[in-house]
């Protein structure tokens, strides 16, 4: 297996403001605000969350910057058998460390003194009915989806007969020409011209940003937008990249492989991904070329490769006949692709 390395961009460590626990895309956590309202650009660096059991003790070192701190009810009832005195002193202590926002489950109703603290110090306190062994699993699984490390590449992933495909190549080389034929013919766009890729549990996700999801730049049309051109059917929002395919124009002093023995991978972010270097030329149909690949893609993951398959049928058939004398495929003079 042959791995190839191309020069991408460095990854970076995303951070969330605490805004997006309120918005629409987490409306499964079922927050809202109760105060510290104006904190709301407040970073999450983490996915992992604390109960601050220790730190309401007193031991403040316990205490981890960047989580979200979630209060139960054994937090609540415990400071609530406190004096006032003391409850104020601990909470204050506790605001004065880099916490992003505290989050009530339950439904359970703030102590006052937690209420004035959030609000005079600007941390959100968010309130959810939800159980605190629920909403802690959904948060986390929430918050590591958006806060795994990521890079940007220049190209366009689309989905494949159930394959994400993320196509590479030079600007101008047909990227985007080549997808809408493919969405023409029923598949569907994950992202045109920027990809944010994300390392998740030892998978690359592909995925739009926000502000260009769904549209599609094309050369003498301007932009489009897929969704309302074709439907919601021809776009997703996410898909696992299991599939690299590189369009560079046809050089004739290059190469290019003609029997797929040898599997090409692209290390990305420490994933090795199938890798395809496919030559742009006049009069080929790169769109039917790609859903073949994909395919093959797909055999291949079944443990079928027709490459290995031919060779091996070859090398039995000269072991059959020891007098005859074949060049092997390899052999073949190099042409430009059909």
């Amino acid at each position: 297996m042959e791995s190839t390395r191309l020069r991408l961009p460095r990854e970076t460590q995303p951070t969330l403001p605490v805004s997006v626990l309120v918005a629409e895309e987490a409306a499964a956590l079922e927050l809202r605000t109760l105060a510290g309202g104006q904190g709301m650009d407040r970073r999450i660096t983490t996915p992992r969350i604390q109960k601050p059991g220790l730190s309401l003790a007193g031991l403040y070192e316990s205490l981890h910057r960047g989580r979200a701190q979630i209060l139960g009810r054994s937090e609540v009832t415990y400071l609530m058998s406190q004096t006032p005195e003391r409850r104020h002193e601990v909470i204050e202590a506790l605001c004065g460390h880099d916490i992003p926002c505290f989050i009530l489950t339950k439904g359970l109703d703030p102590p006052p003194e937690l209420l004035q603290a959030a609000e005079r110090h600007g941390i959100p306190l968010l309130q959810t009915p939800r159980q605190s062994s629920a909403t802690i699993s959904d948060l986390v699984r929430f918050l590591e989806a958006r806060l795994a490390p990521h890079l940007s590449l220049h190209g366009v992933l689309v989905d494949v007969y159930g394959v994400g495909v993320l196509l590479l190549g030079e600007s101008g080389v047909g990227k985007s020409e080549c997808a809408l034929d493919l969405i023409v013919r029923g598949h569907r766009l994950v992202s045109d011209d920027v990809v944010i890729v994300r390392r998740r549990q030892g998978l690359l996700n592909g995925s739009s940003p926000d502000l260009t999801r769904y549209h599609m730049e094309l050369r003498g049309l301007g932009i489009i937008n897929i969704k309302d051109l074709f439907g919601v059917a021809a776009v997703r929002y996410t898909k696992d990249i299991e599939l690299v395919i590189r369009l560079e124009a046809w050089k004739s002093s290059r190469s290019y492989d003609r029997l797929g023995i040898d599997t090409r991978t692209l290390r990305m972010m420490g994933v090795d991904v199938p890798y395809i270097v496919l030559p742009v030329a006049l009069g080929r149909n790169l769109s039917v070329l790609i859903e073949v690949a994909a395919r093959n893609s797909l055999l291949k993951r079944k443990g079928y490769a027709p490459a290995h398959e031919l060779t091996d049928r070859l090398r039995r058939q000269m072991e059959e006949e020891p007098g005859h004398e074949s060049a092997p495929i390899s052999d073949l003079p190099e042409g430009k692709p059909s």
